[in-house]
Parts: C-alpha cells; sequence; structure tokens
C-alpha cells in the first residue's frame, strides 16, 4: 500500500501549452530548443503538433504538453479547436516583422480568450532577438501590450538559445500560483495529496542531499 501511494504521489501535474503566432515567426524552433532537438533547416509547420516535458519547478513536477500549431492563415479555423483545455497560450511574433506583432495582438490573442479557458496564462516570445539590430517593432508597445493582458514577456532567440528556458519557468512558476492549482486542491482530495505529497517529497530530498533544511 505504501508503495502505490508513493508512485501516486509522484505522479506530474499535467499543464497543457500551445503556441500561436503568424508562419515563419519560429514557434516550431522555440519547441524544438526548449527540448534540446534544435534543428536551423526546420520546415514550415503544416500540422499541429504535440511534445511533451516533464520540469520541476518550485518543487512541483510539472508536465507541460505543448501543442505547436499552424500559423498559416487558411488554417487558423483549424486552431480555435486546440484552446480547449490549454491552461497557457504562448504568443509568438518576429520583432523583425512587425505585422507579426500586429496579429498576435488583433488575432491570436482574441482567438486565446474566446475559445480558450478562463484564466488562461500568457506568455508573449518576442523572437529572432539575434536580429536585434533588424527590430520592427517598438519595444515600448510590445510593453504595454504585455501588461494589459498580464502577460510573461521574453525577448528570445531560437539560434542562439536565448530565453526560451526562463520563459517556460516563468509560464511554470505562475501556472503554480494560478485558480487552475486552486481548482485542482480544492475539487480533488486524491489530486490535493498528489500535489502536496510531490512538494514535501522534493523537500525530504532537498534536506537529504544538504543535510539540513533549507530556507526561503
Amino acid at each position: 500500500m505504501e508503495g502505490k501511494q508513493r508512485t501516486k504521489s509522484m505522479s506530474p501535474i499535467n499543464c497543457k501549452v500551445i503556441l500561436v503566432g503568424d508562419t515563419g515567426v519560429g514557434k516550431t524552433c522555440i519547441i524544438q530548443r526548449y527540448l534540446n532537438k534544435y534543428n536551423p533547416n526546420v520546415k514550415t509547420t503544416i500540422n499541429t503538433s504535440f511534445y511533451s516535458k516533464l520540469e520541476i519547478i518550485d518543487n512541483y513536477k510539472i508536465n507541460f504538453q505543448i501543442w505547436d500549431t499552424v500559423g498559416q492563415e487558411r488554417y487558423r479555423s483549424l486552431n480555435s479547436l486546440f484552446f480547449k483545455d490549454a491552461h497557457m497560450c504562448i504568443l509568438v511574433y518576429d520583432i523583425t516583422r512587425e505585422e507579426s506583432f500586429n496579429n498576435i495582438k488583433d488575432y491570436w490573442y482574441e482567438s486565446a480568450i474566446t475559445n480558450g479557458l478562463e484564466g488562461i496564462i500568457f506568455g508573449i516570445a518576442a523572437n529572432k532577438n539575434d536580429l536585434y539590430e533588424f527590430e520592427k517593432v517598438d519595444k515600448d508597445e510590445v510593453k504595454d501590450f504585455c501588461q494589459q493582458i498580464n502577460s510573461i514577456l521574453c525577448f528570445t532567440s531560437a539560434k542562439d538559445n536565448c530565453r526560451i528556458d526562463e520563459l517556460f519557468k516563468e509560464l511554470g512558476i505562475k501556472f503554480i500560483n494560478s485558480d487552475f492549482m486552486k481548482e485542482i486542491r480544492e475539487n480533488n482530495i486524491e489530486k490535493k495529496e498528489e500535489v502536496e505529497k510531490v512538494k514535501l517529497n522534493e523537500n525530504k530530498n532537498e534536506v537529504k542531499k544538504n543535510g539540513k533544511k533549507s530556507c526561503c
């Protein structure tokens, strides 16, 4: 019985993440970098793809279920289906293409609000930051939009592997402190035990590793 409880306590918490944005902004490359599978010659995505990665964030085991969507306009209607049950939406634009930023404001964000869960968590990836000398999007405008939608903002570069891990980690922290986690605790007693035990087990491992209690 004790063995079963231990297995159960180590179950990760699933977190669905959807990346959206115009075609060619680097959604697939961002995911590949995050998964350590970067391919600079990746082709334009023509089918929605699914990936997963397990992370320990603030001592919680989070299983990011990552959906890479199609950016081409003729496929946009299909993307609305993938917002269902998404906890996070990463809005990706290319800093050298002003239109790609305008579209995350005028289309992609609105699609997430219309089709996604209430309280969906937003991140903005200002991608291709390695081309900063060709930047066409006003940073102040980006920061203003970020504040308006209460979003995490990272200036990323898949090519240089810049700020991508940080983006997912910051979003993970926001997820842990979100209403989604409150629902897990409040609506499912069994799940509540899993969440709390995961954190306690990780803390115990840290104490054992360091030989002393950890402090804040």
